[in-house]
């Protein structure tokens, strides 16, 4: 099964709260696949 998620964010410590809370839900086998775009507007 292949999941996605799309995560949008503004703020550098919003992104990294995200990341330590997905990151607590993987499966130890998990691949993931980070692609994506870093912006400063």
């Amino acid at each position: 099964m292949i999941d996605t998620f799309i995560f949008t964010s503004n703020s550098e410590s919003k992104t990294k709260q995200f990341a330590k809370d997905f990151a607590a839900k993987l499966d130890k086998n998990a691949v993931v696949v980070l692609t994506g775009e870093l912006r400063f507007w």
